[in-house]
């Protein structure tokens, strides 16, 4: 998919484009946003300066919905890359779809909570709601290691509660699954949901999502499209993941930023 995307910066090049940008969804290679040592390579500047050559100098800006880490910005020139967040698509979909069920709200580690907490606090503001937040503190060792050491907040309101878990991706699952069991042994909760902007879903992630896993419903853009996703399918048709399609978003993104319009304030 990248070189199809350098083969196509190339080729407006050659017809004669005199502005390029880039729309994605999902920044290639994000979760490759630091050195792991012999595991892992950082790849975003390595990415973003392939798409700058491609492009021969003529690539204006790259928008990307919800950075795995904030440092990707920085991998291009001052300004290239623009974050926008889904968060508010995410969360409206969930508040439309509860009813009356007892809901908590879940960071799994305070870079989330710095990240969406302002977004989540302003939504349900405008909704005239209030409901519980908790921040869950843990150690990470690596990609695939992480120790929960701490919840804190309102974390009364996870007894008997639906808690949510709300972050900008996942991959296998591995670390909310973690979280859901810690939460319902350690704080009574009834139903553990999850919500995260990407849904890499790879690896063991389709069957850890499989019935009788503590996780009972995810919920997902679709920056990575779930339509030719056949693992996905049963999934999304038994209501176990939820897709809030982006389109909107993406088409807003497209109108503001070509009239040269903020699109940091698109809600």
């Amino acid at each position: 998919m990248l070189g199809q995307l350098y083969i196509m910066l190339a080729y407006l090049v050659g017809r004669r484009a005199g502005r390029i940008t880039i729309v994605t969804g999902y920044f290639p290679l994000s979760r490759s946003d630091k050195d792991e040592g012999a595991d892992e390579l950082a790849l975003a500047s390595h990415t973003t300066r392939m798409m700058v050559n491609a492009s021969e100098g003529k690539l204006d800006r790259i928008i990307a919905a919800d950075l795995h880490a904030p440092q990707v910005v920085m991998a291009g020139r001052m300004g290239l890359i623009t974050e926008i967040s889904l968060m508010r698509r995410l969360l409206t979909k969930i508040l439309d779809s509860v009813g009356d069920l007892k809901l908590c709200l879940m960071f799994p580690d305070d870079g989330a909570n710095k990240r969406f907490g302002g977004i989540v606090r302003d939504i349900l503001i405008e909704r005239g709601l209030s409901l519980p937040i908790v921040v869950i503190g843990k150690r990470r060792s690596d990609s695939h290691n992480v120790l929960i050491d701490s919840v804190f907040g309102d974390t009364e309101g996870l007894r008997g509660s639906t808690t949510v878990i709300l972050d900008d991706e996942t991959a296998t699952m591995a670390t909310q699954i973690a979280t859901a069991h810690e939460i319902r042994h350690g704080f009574g909760v009834e139903h553990v949901w999850a919500a995260t902007v990407h849904g890499v879903l790879c690896g063991p992630a389709p069957s850890r999502l499989a019935a009788g896993q503590p996780i009972e419903r995810l919920y997902i853009t679709d920056t990575i499209p779930v339509e030719d996703r056949h693992e996905l399918k049963g999934l999304i048709n038994d209501g176990r993941i939820v897709v809030a399609p982006w389109e909107d978003d993406l088409a807003n993104i497209i109108f503001h930023h070509h009239w040269d319009q903020s699109i940091r304030e698109i809600r």
